[in-house]
């Protein structure tokens, strides 16, 4: 016998190892259940909800008033008002591909929106005469809501790098009216230094890894999604911020939001803002306390830790929305420049 061999070991037939496989589904359900503080389950479905179609009738392209008897009465559509907002109403009885394929939609008589872009505009709060930018345009929703909100007496900019993208939001402001606009294609991260402080309000809806919007019913809902791709939106998005806010003037508004809910996306970016510029301050979003409790439950405060990380202790006055039969997954933040 071999030094050092055991006499009576024996070897057995068959190794098994316990092993647990997640799936990328399991990943991105344990990261939301984390982000948000709800039980998997919960969280789990909540992504298998669709949100109800929203729209918002367009005071640009004729009498909405009369848009409203059209579609209720001619049409049969149930619209039920979303109180404090402009225009805006839930549609329980028709699917999104049923309204948009409609005259009155053609003629921009109505614009489809989901609710939490919509609510990200009036944090905004656009008045007449002030000069705007939204930085990341197309496809238009929120400019057109812009120029609607301040009846096409605004100085509105909308940018978009992405030359196609730029010919769709041109064809869209066309539609509904929103004549008002200067349209320009342009880098985002550029215009800080083209246009150092010149607005006095700007939106930044910035591209991201779009977990507000994914719909575990689908097919392959979670294709485009990865921690890799958060990781490299944060950066992108970092850089725009910066030049949102160099192009801010003094006393202006900056909105950042997403349709993501990553710390790495949202709290990160605006603690990156807040700590290369002494002059940023983040606000509360004081209009959501007067939305209506079926919108209100749905907000959750910008949290300033997570998973290691510690974030600007003000980014708690950011709000994020979950994803709900009312509003797609979102993000909403102020800033201002003192």
């Amino acid at each position: 016998m071999r030094k050092g061999v055991r006499k009576n070991y024996k070897k057995p037939r068959h190794q098994t190892v316990d092993r647990k496989y997640y799936t990328k589904e399991d990943i991105f359900i344990s990261r939301m259940a984390s982000i948000l503080r709800m039980p998997k389950g919960e969280v789990k479905h909540m992504f298998f909800q669709r949100a109800r179609t929203t729209i918002r009738l367009n005071n640009l392209k004729g009498d909405t008033k009369k848009t409203y008897r059209v579609l209720t009465q001619s049409k049969g559509w149930e619209l039920q008002k979303i109180e404090e907002l402009n225009n805006v109403f839930f549609v329980n009885n028709k699917d999104k591909s049923d309204i948009a394929d409609t005259e009155e939609y053609k003629e921009g008589k109505f614009y489809i929106q989901n609710l939490s872009s919509i609510l990200s505009i009036y944090a905004l709060d656009p008045k007449e005469e002030e000069n705007i930018l939204d930085m990341a345009a197309s496809p238009g929703s929120k400019t057109t809501l812009i120029a609607s909100l301040t009846n096409k007496k605004a100085n509105i900019t909308a940018n978009d790098v992405d030359e196609y993208r730029v010919r769709k939001l041109i064809n869209v402001l066309h539609q509904f009216g929103s004549t008002n606009v200067e349209v320009i294609n342009k880098d985002g991260a550029d215009l800080g230094n083209i246009y150092p402080d010149h607005f006095d309000k700007v939106i930044l809806d910035a591209p991201c890894s779009g977990e507000g919007m994914i719909y575990l019913a689908g097919r392959k809902p979670l294709r485009f999604w990865s921690i890799k791709k958060v990781n490299a939106m944060s950066k992108v998005q970092k850089k725009l911020i910066e030049s949102a806010f160099k192009s801010l003037k003094r006393g202006g508004t900056l909105i950042y939001s997403t349709c993501t809910l990553e710390p790495e996306e949202n709290e990160e970016v605006i603690t990156h803002l807040l700590n290369k510029n002494s002059n940023a301050r983040i606000e509360e979003i004081d209009f959501v306390n007067n939305l209506e409790p079926l919108i209100k439950e749905k907000f959750r405060s910008g949290i300033t830790k997570w998973s290691g990380n510690i974030y600007n202790q003000n980014t708690d006055k950011s709000i994020r929305i979950i994803p709900s039969p009312e509003m797609m997954g979102f993000y909403i933040a102020k800033i201002t420049k003192v």
